[in-house]
């Protein structure tokens, strides 16, 4: 995707001569999308299958820690089909009601992950507290037998997806399966500490400490989409920074109202007013900006209004402000 640089002229908001420039250096962010979508379906099929088996084994063996690795399974089946679905959604063309295409579809798929591990944090605790309460007796070979090839499948299906981690959805799916292998290694342990002891409580006690593993890895993941969805600026790309660097190219006297924010996991977009010298030549001020923009903090869309010190902004009354 190519930068774009508007020049507003001497706030007369002349969009001739410099009104949009396409050309030059143009910074875009490829993310391998159809070596994901196979990544993910490799993933789905792996975790899918092993869920029907881990509930099973669940069940025969009445252990809480296994239903609650299963219920995580399920969760991560759901996670990798959103991230599915959001991969083709992001693929689909800009058009005239979706400006900046359908990048924002992973967001939604990674914040709507989240929601569903949380459901099962809580599930998984209710549970625990009435087993704690009344611990059963589990079959331990049965968890140890399941908990390997558990742990075996979330590890294939995360090598699966692993070289898609810098999109958001795909590394909330990793997440995902690492923290579901945790909780396989979790269901070992359970298995061989009961074969040799009858302290059934540490079922209920494993499974609190598998809904802590998904509560830790779903954390991060609902912070970031929910900091996109609300157009925060990205952790790598701090505002004043900006500020700083725009204020550095030759003939720039001050840059304000700066706005960035992620269309997605790996598009960046920016605003700024920057106020130029008399003498200066705006053409190679929009150029810098630009390249400055794209190279040193991967801003795939700009858009850059020129102003002179002897003016003021048009646009003051609503949008020409430095952010607190």
């Amino acid at each position: 995707m190519a930068d774009h640089a508007h020049d507003d002229g001497d706030h007369g908001h002349d969009h001739g001569g410099h009104g949009h420039d396409h050309g030059g250096h143009a910074h875009s962010h490829d993310h391998g999308g159809d070596g994901n979508f196979r990544g993910l379906a490799v993933a789905l099929a792996i975790n899918t299958a092993f869920f029907v088996v881990e509930l099973v084994g669940a069940l025969y063996a009445d252990s809480l820690t296994l239903l609650a690795d299963a219920a995580h399974m399920i969760t991560d089946s759901a996670s990798l089909g959103l991230a599915l679905f959001a991969a083709w959604m992001a693929a689909r063309p800009a058009d005239q009601r979706r400006t900046y295409g359908y990048q924002r579809a992973e967001i939604l798929g990674a914040l709507a992950n989240g929601v569903f591990l949380l459901g099962v944090v809580a599930y998984i605790l209710y549970d625990a507290v009435q087993r704690f309460q009344d611990p059963r007796p589990i079959k331990p070979l049965v968890v140890v037998g399941v908990g390997v090839v558990g742990l075996a499948a979330n590890l294939l299906a995360a090598y699966a997806i692993h070289g898609g981690r810098e999109n958001l959805n795909v590394e909330g799916a990793y997440l995902h399966l690492l923290a579901d292998a945790a909780g396989s290694v979790a269901a070992i342990l359970l298995g061989v500490a009961l074969y040799f002891t009858d302290f059934y409580v540490l079922d209920p006690l494993f499974a609190v400490l598998v809904a802590g593993l998904v509560l830790y890895s779903t954390k991060d993941l609902l912070a970031e989409s929910v900091n996109i969805l609300l157009q925060g600026a990205p952790q790598d790309v701090p505002i004043p920074e900006v500020v700083e660097a725009l204020e550095s190219i030759d003939g720039v006297h001050e840059a304000h109202d700066v706005h960035v924010w992620a269309l997605s996991s790996g598009q960046y977009a920016c605003t700024a007013h920057v106020v130029v010298e008399e003498d200066a030549d705006r053409d190679a001020v929009l150029d810098r900006c630009r390249h400055l923009l794209g190279e040193r903090f991967d801003v795939d869309h700009a858009t850059i209004q020129v102003e002179t010190p002897s003016g003021e902004c048009e646009t003051a009354d609503f949008d020409c402000y430095t952010p607190e």
